[in-house]
């Protein structure tokens, strides 16, 4: 009797579930969800999901038939699949309403399209003296480095084994995956992005394929004191700071070195920020070509920015549970003029004889 009774019970939660599933195909539900349950599944809040849907409006297609799945809900579910990294048919199912896999698919696929569309203008590299005065003051005033306008360091986000070049996609790790490049300002808000290269490619290498190193180097050969932060992995340029090795103790390049190294700290916080909330990038391979997940490593850059902004709490933080092997990876690059080390290598001496002077 007892094993009848909890049959039935669980045939009516099923029926109410079913009902609620039901409901949330209106608009109003979808558009009016609490902040609770938005934040749980979504890591966002209502004041960001509207503004999503204001930003996303315009350039995703509109659904043509009546009974099609509606625009908020369409994003409701792309942010649950970013946030949770879950299979497509479990988030068809969770996100408290039924659609199929092969739906889920597609509305992933249209949405996170839509955030790509608006990449360049929720992602902006400082192209203005002013703009990058004010990331300058920004870094400064929290790391005491001068004339810093950004942090630059690469991420893996793993994918399955595509079907063409695989060996460009394979890693140090022995998996396939993107290899990022990302660019934050002291706040972490990303101001560059780069997914063109796979995983076997070093970060020396992607760095300098990237269309944003001729506009950095271009204003340094103008004269002005602009330049990134990056570790050893990248060439040292008087447009891109790296640290001094074997430095000695009490030394201005030991003081470089700390101040360089705590200023770099930034950009490690960026990237546990974006892959902590946006569980998809590490959670479990994304299974899409190299092209489709570029453009969801691209969409998840753009949440990350107007979550930053929005000034949401941090969702978990990502820790690496196997960080790359340490390797002695080639910076200089063969098409590189080699008087630019050089005269990097004297800015940077000068630069650590400022620092130390000037604390």
């Amino acid at each position: 009797m007892n094993t009848l009774l909890k049959l039935k019970m669980l045939r009516g939660s099923a029926y109410k579930e079913k009902i609620n599933r039901r409901h949330l195909t209106d608009l109003s539900n979808c558009v009016n969800l609490p902040d609770s349950y938005l934040l749980k599944n979504c890591r966002i809040n209502r004041l960001v999901f509207h503004h999503i849907l204001r930003i996303l409006e315009p350039v995703v297609p509109k659904t043509q038939r009546s009974n099609g799945i509606p625009f908020p809900l369409k994003v409701l579910v792309t942010l649950s699949f970013l946030a949770s990294g879950s299979h497509q048919k479990t988030v068809g199912k969770d996100f408290s309403i039924n659609i199929s896999q092969k739906s889920v698919s597609r509305v992933i696929k249209i949405v996170v399209e839509g955030f790509n569309m608006v990449l360049n203008n929720c992602i902006v590299f400082p192209t203005t003296v002013m703009q990058r005065d004010q990331i300058k003051e920004g870094f400064y005033r929290k790391y005491h480095f001068p004339e810093t306008i950004g942090c630059l360091d690469g991420t893996y986000v793993e994918i399955v084994c595509p079907r063409d070049d695989e060996e460009a996609f394979y890693d140090r790790k022995g998996q396939y995956s993107i290899h990022a490049q990302i660019i934050c300002d002291a706040d972490t808000n990303i101001i560059a992005v780069c997914c063109r290269f796979g995983g076997s490619a070093s970060n020396a290498y992607i760095w300098n394929k990237m269309n944003i190193r001729p506009f950095i180097e271009s204003i340094s050969r103008q004269g002005e004191m602009s330049w990134l932060i990056a570790d050893s992995k990248y060439p040292q340029r008087a447009w891109l700071m790296t640290p001094i090795v074997h430095a000695p103790q009490g030394t201005p390049d030991s003081q470089y070195n700390h101040f360089q190294g705590r200023t770099r700290t930034c950009i490690d916080r960026c990237i546990s920020k974006l892959k902590g909330r946006w569980q998809c990038l590490y959670k479990r391979p994304l299974h899409y070509t190299p092209q489709q997940a570029a453009k969801i490593i691209n969409a998840c850059a753009v949440l990350h920015n107007l979550c930053i902004k929005a000034g949401l709490p941090d969702s978990e933080h990502y820790i690496d549970p196997e960080p790359m092997p340490a390797v002695n990876e080639v910076t200089e690059m063969p098409d590189d003029n080699v008087n630019d080390l050089y005269i990097g290598i004297e800015v940077r001496r000068q630069l650590a004889e400022r620092i130390y002077y000037s604390v």
